[in-house]
């Protein structure tokens, strides 16, 4: 089999393009209308308004977008199969940098996770990228055992992909990054069910968690990882700190009522800085202050719309190893979503994860980016079904095939 085939680009997958392509355009006036001086209605002219646009952030998120662009064209290039010689060294590598991180990293909002660069003003967080890595080591582990049993039977074959995703869990835990370890387990359990683990051993599972989580809190946890627990189901103990930004973030979404005050619009919250991280964790409030609860409904319907035809290509998939990609990056996208948009309005703890495709950042644009290529990879080498091609005789005795 050839690892690049001109045909295959016949049955490159358009919706996914277009949805992605929109989400990050969508990003870019969102990140625009938050990060403006606030306008105050004297605007009379297109030049007035531009004035007072903060582009900065926006030009950064285009070349973010750029480069995450290239790496997904050089994604799709080639049959997905080629990840599986190299799954075991990408994995390793990141692996490396992030106990790396410990010695040469810098801290950033409390967690010890980024890799700068000031002579380009640039930061990379191998955090991000190790979902992917994590991802590809994962679907080759255990398409593998699936190949062998036709389902993940063995209890070694669990056990080490577990212990795979544990290594990189418990480095980015020390950080401390508690968003990104979240999605790490969340791609854990959905690869784990697509692999069709046996049933029994989710209620062990279950037992093993309820034993070491509480375990965990009081034993292992610090007073200040206590302490955001105990917010999140009381966000009055911390008005000042991660009970502050959801008591802000909800205001923020409030005000944006039914339909929205309007992207540039006068004086709104984001705006003025009333929203902490309004063009990175907390985008969404800014966003549904601006279109309101029916623009942020479209938006999270987008998204579903994206998850869902992720999930049909990984069940369209050739085969168990393509199958458990598109699984691992739609897991990937859920996870970020879901804790995203819970956490702004108070359904899911503050851990600074940002919204795929639309909060500003390079890493998780370029993460984000080449899990789209991955998906787009698996379908366009899907199994595709021919015409059934029917012969008739002509009148002259020749076969003519139809």
């Amino acid at each position: 089999m050839s690892l690049y085939d001109r045909k295959d680009f016949k049955s490159i997958d358009w919706l996914t393009i277009i949805l992605v392509f929109g989400l990050v355009a969508f990003g870019l006036v969102a990140l625009a209308s938050v990060l403006a001086t606030p306008f105050d209605g004297t605007e009379q002219s297109f030049a007035d308004v531009f004035e007072k646009l903060n582009l900065e952030y926006v030009q950064r998120q285009c070349i973010n977008f750029l480069v995450g662009l290239a790496a997904m064209i050089v994604v799709i290039l080639f049959d997905y199969t080629i990840f599986k010689p190299f799954a075991l060294w990408t994995y390793i590598a990141n692996v490396g940098l992030l106990a790396l991180l410990f010695i040469l990293g810098e801290v950033r909002g409390g967690a010890q996770g980024w890799f700068v660069f000031e002579s380009i003003e640039r930061a990379i967080q191998p955090a991000e990228l190790c979902k992917v890595t994590l991802i590809i080591m994962l679907a080759k582990v255990m398409s593998q055992a699936m190949d062998r049993d036709g389902r993940l039977l063995k209890l070694k074959d669990i056990a080490l992909a577990v212990g795979l995703t544990l290594i990189p869990f418990l480095l980015i835990v020390l950080q401390p990054d508690y968003g990104t370890a979240f999605v790490l387990l969340v791609i854990l359990m959905v690869m784990l069910f697509g692999a069709r683990i046996r049933w029994f051993y989710i209620p062990i599972a279950a037992v093993l968690a309820a034993i070491i989580l509480p375990l965990a809190y009081f034993y292992i946890f610090t007073e200040n990882q206590q302490l955001r627990i105990q917010t999140f189901l009381n966000p009055s103990l911390d008005p000042e700190g991660a009970g502050y930004h959801v008591a802000k973030s909800k205001v923020a979404i409030g005000s944006g009522q039914l339909l929205g005050k309007g992207f540039f619009s006068e004086s709104t919250l984001a705006q003025l800085k009333y929203v902490p991280e309004r063009h990175t964790d907390f985008i969404f409030s800014g966003i549904v202050e601006g279109v309101g609860f029916v623009g942020g409904t479209i938006l999270i319907v987008v998204f579903f719309v994206l998850m869902f035809r992720w999930l049909y290509i990984a069940f369209k998939a050739r085969d168990n190893f393509g199958m458990l990609l598109a699984l691992g990056v739609t897991a990937m996208l859920a996870a970020h979503v879901f804790e995203n948009i819970g956490m702004t309005i108070g359904l899911m703890p503050v851990t600074g994860i940002p919204l795929p495709f639309i909060s500003y950042g390079g890493s998780n644009m370029l993460t984000n980016m080449i899990g789209a290529g991955i998906v787009i990879n698996v379908y366009m080498r899907r199994p595709v079904k021919r015409k059934r091609r029917r012969d008739r005789v002509s009148n002259h005795g020749k076969t003519i095939t139809l």
